[in-house]
This record gives C-alpha cells, sequence and structure tokens, in this order.
C-alpha cells in the first residue's frame, strides 16, 4: 500500500491537530482538507520502513469509516449507520480502507494515512476495534490487523488512489453480506456493537 509521503513525515503532530479541530468545529476548519492533501508529493514505494510482529506477521491497520444516516425510520443503531466501503484491487468484493504500519508513525496515524489514501474521507478516529491475525488471500503470508472506527466528517474530491478505488456508501447489512474478509466483518460487528452501547447510555442518562 502506498500512503501520505513528505508532508505527513515531517509535521506527524498535524494528525492530531487536524482531528482535534475536527472534534470542535466539524464543519469549519482554518485550511481545507483538500489543500492539505494536495502536498502530497509522491506515495510511499516498498517496504523498508514496514513493521513486524515477534512472529513475522506484517502489521496491518485501517479504519471502518462510518457516518448516520439523516432519517427518522432507522429501528436500531445498525439500520442508522452507513458504512463506507471501497472496491478491492483485484475486482472481488469490497472491504475497508486499510495497509501497512510503518515506523516512523504511530498506529493511529497510519490508520488515518491508510483511509484518506485509499477512501479520501477524514473525520474523528475512535478507540481500537479490535486486533485479528489473518492470512492474505493474495500472497499466502500471515498479517496482524488493527482496526479503529473512523466518523467521518468530510469527503475529499481527490485522493491519492481515486483513479483505481471506488469508494461508496453502503448499509451495514450489505457490508456485511459482501465483504469477503471474515476479519474485517467482525471488526464491523465491534463498531455496531459499541455504537448500540453508547447509545443505549445516552438515552439512560436522558
Amino acid at each position: 500500500m502506498g500512503g501520505i509521503s513528505g508532508f505527513l513525515m515531517k509535521f506527524p503532530s498535524l494528525i492530531h491537530f487536524l482531528l482535534s479541530l475536527l472534534e470542535k468545529i466539524p464543519a469549519r476548519l482554518p485550511m481545507p482538507i483538500e489543500k492539505l492533501v494536495s502536498r502530497v508529493s509522491y506515495p510511499r514505494t516498498g517496504r523498508h520502513l514496514q513493521r513486524y510482529n515477534n512472529r513475522g506477521f506484517r502489521l496491518v491497520v485501517g479504519c471502518i469509516p462510518y457516518r448516520y444516516r439523516e432519517s427518522e425510520d432507522a429501528k436500531s443503531i445498525e439500520e442508522a449507520i452507513e458504512v463506507l466501503v471501497i472496491n478491492a484491487q483485484n475486482g472481488k468484493g469490497i472491504l475497508f480502507p486499510k495497509g501497512g504500519w510503518e515506523k516512523d508513525e504511530s498506529m493511529e496515524e497510519a490508520a488515518i494515512r491508510e483511509t484518506v489514501e485509499e477512501a479520501g474521507v477524514v473525520g474523528v478516529i475512535e478507540c481500537k476495534l479490535g486486533k485479528w491475525c489473518y492470512k492474505s488471500k493474495r500472497q499466502s503470508i500471515y498479517h496482524e490487523g488493527h482496526m479503529f472506527g473512523l466518523l467521518v466528517k468530510q469527503e475529499l474530491d481527490g485522493w491519492p488512489e481515486k483513479n483505481i478505488r471506488k469508494r461508496e456508501w453502503v448499509t451495514v447489512s450489505k457490508a456485511r453480506e459482501e465483504c469477503p474478509h471474515l476479519w474485517m466483518i467482525e471488526a464491523l460487528e465491534e463498531l455496531v456493537w459499541r455504537q448500540t452501547q453508547a447509545g443505549a447510555a445516552q438515552g439512560g442518562s436522558k
């Protein structure tokens, strides 16, 4: 997977600064996100910075971008949520944005970088959904995957992989049915469960 290069590598604290602004003033930023993304020069190449665990598994991180539908007919949190998926490069099924975690970035920074690069969205990253070990169907090697929820605040008009990735907002049920990766489906179930618990807690506090 490629990634946001020179700009983010030189300014790693920008990610946290940007997220704090999104959280406090979600509709108005000091600089359009498109201008920040346009500063990317070339995507990262090679895997000389790639992280591996003590078993030799490649470390992969990603996000499940989501939003709440503007609808009053949803009977559950699952029906109220839409998730953003991208097409697989081999054309088989849909998946969530993810890629290699590199040595010069935190896990959260890597997850945000991959989400911007592959899906072209930014937002507020949430607590990690979990850790999964899985075998790559394309390369027959083992990976250790970590996924985060990401509440989307803005969709970019242009992003690094726009020419090779199509993004689409879908229901949770469609993502569950069409994603061929069991570990991603389990991460999705965890996201829905957490949002359901949060909704119940808010309802109980009223």
